[in-house]
């Protein structure tokens, strides 16, 4: 079944359609109120708010929480409602609420709430859980308790996470940055990190379980790091029973998606799986690029004006079935394919003037595929002691990455130019790589004060570049090899870690130790049409991590925490392949690259409501040895490649 297929059933079976328009009108009215203590009319704060239909009462719709002066505030369309109001201590309060689009703002005013004073013979206690919770070193958004999370997608429920932005292109940032990691149940997810926003997009919201915000990566993970994770955790567990869903997107730029979401349990045995489609559009856009050479070289002016356009889409699928023995005992098999590819066309046109007079104008056409296929087993074994649990996994990842282009010359004036009126080349790289994972996690809450965690974990990766180029000889029009342009590479990557933790949290303070060892051993094996070169490294790093927190209030927490990153650089910085669909300006990268350390120290200031997220944070890291890239001019000709040349501290 082809993917324009699959789509147009997603269209066939879609309960709900989402999809951006400007033509349809705003009638959602502002409802507000303030929350009171009957007795003395004192504020409620972080009050719990349920609301329902009228016709439903007990299937709600929205939920929120009264600020830190007792008031609240929500959008809904015209209607009949239930608000429910919940606080510790408190009589529960259910209250109609009628909106009409004439009254806006609806203010429902200081609403009294009445203590619980009630003898019971046996007591029964009934919590809900909040949205949000805050530990030492990360924040959980509960997505299962979020009533919109049935009707929207993934990227949308990022938008309500405190800490994350997403913005109207759709991109992502966490703390202001863009300098993090996306996790699904734990692990890096190439499927997502490879294009977020689309499949993200493309995933159901109520096929997730928790949104969990790391903001201070601690020994447990790897130590080639990131500002922050977000770990997506999906629903593995279904209940008795069918589930499922379906759905599709649109945005004005002509781009579309569909998706849909089964979950399923029987006995023992649960399967949960999703599949989507996405087609991403971005309309004509153009770029100009201006570059002048001064003395002592001979003086020369090069101009490149022209436009560009892209297009493509992608087909991801999604599956986990898990077995669960009895209560303390849990496997999960978990398989995903995806794959897809991008189409670009770009239109040039070159004017140089001074010591190398010429001009031309080019057709590039590229093709970018992306895939890849990840299987993973995973064990968990839990303990009579809340909270203690074994866990062992593996994980194999496969994930080609070929690309291909071909450009063509045209109107070729002047002698200097390299290529004569008429000429073409092509390429096409065959770039990927394999991942194997072993890793074996244990937590132990000694009590309610201390725990302790521990762990290992070894990866093997295998990635792999080869080219094969060609050009059109116009003396005899006939395609032919062009080895002068081999860069092919091999690059193999042993990785052995381990790691201790240890945390303490009384009251409103708490603390997070941490102690991460990583050995690393890589060949990197480069070919060139006159060189065949081997790089063999070997480097420890012991990376440490500290997290204090202090919890002023229910929703304000002070940070304060070190820690040390390294970054490996991958295979598209150490690639010596050269991209010269551009002759005027080459890029390729250096596979001599070390891995980059760089030092963190912050204060973090938090604070998140319903509608405000602040966050204020005071941080100074530094490196020594980091990886930059850089451009120089060689024979008029502009590269562009990598070196552990920078040194850099920022406040």
């Amino acid at each position: 079944m082809n993917q324009s297929v699959i789509f147009f059933l997603f269209f066939l079976l879609s309960a709900s359609l989402t999809a951006q328009t400007a033509s349809i009108p705003d009638k959602s009215v502002t409802v507000k109120g303030k929350l009171v203590s009957a007795d003395d009319q004192d504020p409620l704060p972080y009050a719990t708010i349920s609301v329902s239909h009228e016709a439903a009462p007990a299937n709600s719709i929205k939920k929120l929480a009264t600020r830190e002066d007792g008031a609240f505030s929500t959008t809904l369309d015209p209607g009949k409602y239930i608000f429910t109001f919940h606080f510790v201590g408190m009589n529960e309060l259910a209250r109609p609420v009628e909106v009409t689009a004439s009254q806006n703002p609806l203010d429902m005013g200081a609403i009294p709430m009445t203590e619980r004073a009630t003898e019971l013979d046996e007591l029964n206690v009934t919590a809900q859980r909040p949205l949000v919770k805050v530990e030492i070193d990360k924040l959980t958004y509960s997505a299962r308790d979020d009533p919109e999370a049935s009707t929207s997608n993934v990227l949308d429920l990022l938008r309500k996470v405190p800490l994350v932005t997403v913005d109207g292109e759709d991109e992502i940032q966490l703390k202001g940055s863009s300098n993090f990691k996306i996790y699904l149940n734990g692990k890096p997810s190439n499927m997502i990190s490879g294009n977020p926003s689309q499949v993200l997009k493309s995933m159901p919201a109520n096929s997730v379980k928790d949104i969990e915000v790391i903001t201070d990566p601690g020994a447990k993970y790897d130590a080639e790091g990131v500002d922050g994770i977000i770990n997506i955790v999906t629903d593995r567990q279904a209940d008795d029973g069918y589930s499922g869903s379906v759905g599709a997107n649109a945005d004005d730029f002509g781009g579309y998606g569909g998706n849909a979401y089964l979950a399923t349990k029987y006995g023992k045995f649960g399967f949960t799986g999703n599949v989507g489609y996405f087609h991403h559009a971005r309309p004509e856009s153009e770029s100009s690029f201006a570059r002048s050479e001064y003395a002592p070289n001979p003086e020369n002016s090069l101009t490149l004006n022209g436009t560009n356009k892209s297009d493509g889409g992608g087909l991801f699928l999604n599956g986990s079935m898990s077995f669960e023995p009895d209560t303390l005992n849990l496997f999960n098999l978990s398989a995903s394919r995806f794959g897809g590819k991008f189409n670009s066309l770009n239109l040039q046109e070159a004017l140089s003037e001074g010591a190398r007079p010429y001009s031309y104008n080019t057709r590039s056409e590229s093709v970018s595929q992306f895939g890849g296929m990840n299987l993973s087993v995973d064990y968990q074994r839990s303990f009579r002691k809340k909270g203690e649990m074994l866990t062992a996994s593996y994980r194999f990842e496969n994930n080609p990455n070929d690309s291909e282009f071909e450009s063509a010359y045209e109107n070729v004036t002047g002698e200097t130019f390299y290529y004569p009126d008429g000429y073409r080349i092509k390429s096409a790289n065959d770039a990927g790589g394999r991942e194997h994972t072993g890793q074996v996690d244990y937590v132990n809450p000694l009590n309610g004060k201390h725990n302790v965690e521990a762990g290992l974990k070894y990866i093997f990766r295998d990635n792999a570049s080869r080219a094969d180029h060609t050009y059109l000889d116009v003396t005899d029009n006939t395609w032919k090899p062009d080895p002068e342009r081999k860069n092919d590479l091999d690059h193999t990557q042993n990785i052995i870690s381990g790691y201790a933790g240890y945390g303490y949290k009384a009251g409103k303070m708490g603390m997070k130790l941490g102690l991460r060892g990583e050995q690393t051993q890589q060949e990197i094996h480069f070919m060139s049409n006159d060189l065949d070169t081997i790089v063999h490294t070997n480097f420890f790093d012991l990376v440490p991590s500290v997290t204090l927190s202090y919890q002023l209030g229910m929703t304000q927490t002070l940070r304060a925490g070190y820690n040390m990153r390294i970054s490996r650089p991958g295979i598209w910085y150490l690639n010596p392949y050269v991209n010269d669909v551009d002759p005027n300006n080459i890029s390729y990268g250096n596979p001599r690259l070390d891995a980059e350390q760089q030092h963190n120290f912050n204060i973090n200031y938090g604070s998140f409501s319903q509608k405000v997220n602040f966050n204020l944070t005071l941080n100074y890291s530094f490196a020594k040895n980091a990886v930059t890239g850089y451009s120089f001019v060689e024979n008029g000709v502009t590269h562009n490649t990598y070196d552990n040349i920078g040194r850099n501290q920022t406040v």
